[in-house]
């Protein structure tokens, strides 16, 4: 979403890194993805990427709105980023199993029950009560967005596609169904489908009823 923003996705190739084989990335001292090499520089992790992207293409239009925002947007994916992903990790995980490439379940499994301290299989049993927990985690967004199309105004930002990944990440391995239909995010996250002509929907994914 980011380098469409600044027009570079047209530009770009894109490459699988699987579990199992981390080669294309580890030579660069990167364990995961995403990572962006732009020309000699290799840059990993999204916030990074996206303040790589606003820097080295300063003529193309902007992430985050200025200096300020940029450091404010980075205090919000540090409260955002370890919060709410190990919430909808419990909603998802034994859905993100399931979708998995064969050579990639093991790996998957010992690392995510080591990270969640239980088997996939009991944690799915117990996925629905943290539905309701991430509704509450995402309240603070839905009163920013009540009077906005997106989170600072008429057009989406990098805090837009910050909270969007989680988002996309749901709805491209798990057919749960996190937000209702009448709910303010619903419609945020329809906005964001349909960007760059619906891009983000074009994406292998399960359907949002």
């Amino acid at each position: 979403m980011s380098l469409h923003h600044k027009g570079l996705y047209l530009d770009t190739k894109r490459v699988q890194v699987k579990f199992s084989d981390k080669s294309l990335i580890s030579h660069k001292g990167f364990k995961t993805v995403p990572v962006l090499e732009d020309g000699d520089i290799w840059t990993g992790e999204s916030l990074k990427i996206a303040k790589y992207l606003e820097e080295a293409y300063p003529d193309k239009p902007s992430l985050f709105g200025g200096k300020e925002q940029m450091e404010l947007t980075s205090i919000i994916n540090n409260i955002l980023d370890p919060k709410i992903l190990s919430i909808l990790a419990r909603i998802i995980v034994a859905d993100v199993y399931k979708v998995l490439q064969p050579d990639d379940k093991n790996y998957f499994r010992e690392t995510r029950e080591k990270m969640l301290n239980k088997k996939i299989e009991d944690i799915d049993i117990e996925s629905k009560k943290y539905i309701t927990f991430l509704q509450k985690e995402l309240n603070p967004f839905r009163r920013i967005i009540k009077d906005n199309n997106y989170f600072t105004g008429d057009k989406p930002m990098y805090c837009d596609y910050l909270l969007f990944g989680f988002f996309m990440w749901a709805r491209n391995t798990s057919s749960k169904q996190i937000l209702d239909r009448d709910d303010l995010l619903w419609h945020w996250r329809d906005r964001m489908l349909n960007l760059f002509d619906g891009f983000a929907k074009k994406s292998n994914g399960y359907e949002i009823k």
